[in-house]
């Protein structure tokens, strides 16, 4: 039988469509595993995808277990600010992350609420709105609690941070200090060390904390986040230069630091700090006061 032009031209469409579709079944695999490396998320219109769980540690809030919070002045920064936005990764006890996106937005505080990443959890991604979130300290800890929230979230903490030095079993410091580290602040051995600047020393044994500045020095320690992992240096190009030396011991742990007043990284800053309210409290102390002025010169 003769074929007409379009007889011939719906054949060759015909045949056109089956290799279409062959190709597309085979393509198909190979389409579906590249979402699976990449991570896109084809289906649900552009989720969340993994470079968004990528944890910043400059710039994350992260709270691990043992009490260990990094980079706890971004969120106190981003509550000054009112503006902008801030993440919290919290750790679960299995070790899984749980994030939480906060931004102010037209006066309010909207969150994201992601738990997919949570092999226990609901593994999804929720968004609340709250009023405001409000910073409170009491005796022994500090909270971080969400107000004014809308939805099944309600009202509730979004980070406790605890310092009630009663909990701990231990807790004991050794600080030295000053030119050529000849001061020294000593809980373990109960003894107080000054430099009198003229070669000589004067030493105190016996020498105990009262209870109220050992709380207060171990505050000033979990707020810096001691227990966590420090950048330090002990170079200096002053002559001569003040150093400090640090070392924490909490219950069956001991944490050892070192680095100079040339230190002006961030870490370098947060430990002098800690180490000058140390210093401060000991030397505002009646038995520090009671010590002769040093009498000698800095060379």
């Amino acid at each position: 039988m003769k074929v007409t032009p379009v007889s011939k031209l719906l054949c060759e469409l015909r045949i056109t469509v089956m290799l279409f579709r062959r190709l597309a079944r085979a393509a198909l695999p190979l389409l579906l595993l590249l979402v699976l490396v990449t991570g896109c998320s084809l289906l649900d219109g552009g989720g969340s995808s993994a470079s968004s769980h990528k944890i910043d540690q400059e710039e994350d809030v992260i709270s691990s277990n043992g009490g260990v919070i990094s980079n706890l002045d971004k969120l106190d920064s981003f509550m000054e600010r009112g503006s902008g936005s801030q993440r919290v990764v919290h750790y679960t006890i299995e070790g899984d992350p749980v994030f939480t996106e906060l931004r102010y937005e037209g006066g309010r505080l909207e969150l994201s609420y992601d738990t997919t990443e949570d092999a226990f959890g609901s593994r999804e991604v929720k968004t609340y709105s709250c009023n405001e979130l409000v910073r409170t300290e009491e005796k022994h800890q500090l909270k971080y609690s969400l107000k004014g929230c809308e939805g099944a979230m309600g009202d509730g903490d979004l980070l406790t941070v605890s310092f009630d030095l009663g909990s701990q079993d231990k807790f004991e410091f050794i600080l030295k200090y000053g030119f050529n580290l000849r001061n020294e602040i000593n809980t373990v051995n109960q003894n107080l060390v000054k430099d009198m600047l003229n070669g000589t020393v004067i030493e105190i044994s016996d020498y105990g904390l009262p209870v109220e500045d050992r709380q207060s020095i171990y505050r000033k320690l979990v707020l810096s986040n001691y227990l966590g992992e420090k950048q330090l240096s002990t170079s200096c190009n002053l002559k001569p230069y003040e150093s400090y030396d640090l070392t924490v011991l909490i219950n069956s742990a001991e944490r050892h630091y070192a680095w100079s007043e040339c230190d002006t990284g961030r870490d370098g800053k947060t430990m002098t700090e800690a180490a000058d309210y140390i210093i401060g409290l000991v030397e505002s102390g009646d038995t520090f006061l009671q010590l002769p002025a040093a009498t000698g010169g800095v060379k």
